[in-house]
């Protein structure tokens, strides 16, 4: 195998084949435009884009083959943070996704610059650093199941190449800065194209794949398809990873005359259906947690403590008081009222006890 001619983009579609993505798009944009007008109004939709990025980082390493839960994510938020190297995944990864988002919001583009910046946040000491962090590759690089390039299923184009493709892809993602183009295709589609371009190139040694997906989300922001970081599509792809790295490799022709990029546009659009669907329901399930809890509480520090759990799902008396100023007996008071009415459990410790928020934690975890 040698390594892959990678066409630059853009891609040009025929008109039938374009008219029937477009029919996804339409149910697609609907949804994700219903789920951000429930997020704007909700009640606890900080509480929820917080927990929503933390199951992002989980889910789009976990593609990855890291085993880590999101429980086990929530509890190291409040321990003493493990070493871990899966742990140390995940949080590399919120905090690649959080430098991404706030630079999008701040008005800046995506950028080769700012994919490198992020690209070092994520490898920060994790599995696979080898000096080169937010560095295109030098080598040669291959997708398989082992380490002899023989067994590649796909070889990236060559390391020289990497300062061509990324440019291009900037382009393609931002636009060209002098020349005024008409770029006719939905910015959903785009989001697929540019994820599957990006894993294509494959320009770093590792890191790829997760910083891929976070690409899909900061690209979703920059076209105003969504204005918050609340919709992921990792949860479905890690559910559908097979078929996932399937439509990506008929992109790159493997068993294919040509590119199929029909297959993974379709995919990628249904994707989006089914997850917005999920995300939507998962936030109005939130909803009704916390009113139907509020319901029975009277006193002020309590509701707030309450409020508290549904960011903190996991919380000790330490965890509140750092993020509420409210006195420790305060909060203590208010957990002793929340576990009398079951809205929150407690564990045997004598000191330091954690405080779960179980109904909450199911709900975010819950795959469908």
């Amino acid at each position: 195998m040698k390594p892959y001619e990678l066409p630059f983009l853009p891609v040009k579609f025929e008109a039938e084949v374009e008219l029937s993505f477009y029919k996804k798009v339409v149910e697609a944009t609907s949804k994700l435009e219903k789920l951000k007008q429930k997020i704007n109004y909700s009640v606890v939709n900080e509480s929820f884009i917080q927990l929503l990025t933390l199951q992002e980082s989980v889910q789009s390493t976990r593609i990855e083959g890291t085993q880590v839960t999101f429980s086990e994510m929530l509890e190291d938020e409040v321990s003493e943070q493990s070493p871990d190297w899966e742990k140390v995944e995940v949080r590399n990864y919120r905090r690649a996704l959080k430098l991404g988002v706030e630079a999008i919001k701040a008005g800046y583009p995506i950028t080769e610059r700012l994919l490198r910046d992020m690209h070092r946040e994520l490898m920060k000491d994790a599995r696979g650093a080898q000096g080169t962090e937010g560095d295109y590759r030098r080598i040669q690089n291959f997708i398989g199941p082992s380490k002899n390039i023989k067994d590649a299923s796909y070889i990236p184009p060559e390391p020289q190449t990497m300062g061509d493709y990324m440019s291009n892809l900037e382009m393609y993602m931002n636009g060209h800065p002098y020349i005024e183009e008409e770029d006719l295709l939905h910015p959903l589609l785009k989001s697929a194209i540019i994820h599957a371009q990006f894993e294509s190139i494959h320009p770093f040694l590792d890191g790829n794949g997760r910083l891929g997906r976070i690409l899909i989300v900061l690209y979703m922001l920059q076209s105003k398809l969504i204005d918050s970081p609340s919709f992921f599509l990792s949860e479905e792809l890690e559910r559908e990873k097979f078929k996932y790295y399937a439509m990506l490799n008929g992109i790159r022709r493997i068993g294919k005359k040509q590119p199929d990029w029909e297959s993974w546009i379709h995919f990628f659009l249904d994707s989006t259906i089914r997850m917005a669907d999920h995300q939507y329901n998962k936030l109005d399930r939130a909803e009704k947690l916390y009113n139907e809890g509020l319901d029975q509480l009277s006193i002020s520090s309590t509701k707030y403590v309450w409020k508290m759990m549904m960011t903190y799902p996991i919380a000790t008396v330490k965890t509140i008081e750092s993020r509420t100023g409210l006195a420790a007996t305060t909060i203590r008071k208010s957990f002793r009222e929340l576990v009398e009415k079951q809205l929150v459990y407690q564990d045997d410790r004598v000191r330091n006890k954690k405080y779960y928020q179980y109904d909450l934690i199911r709900i975010m975890s819950e795959n469908n």
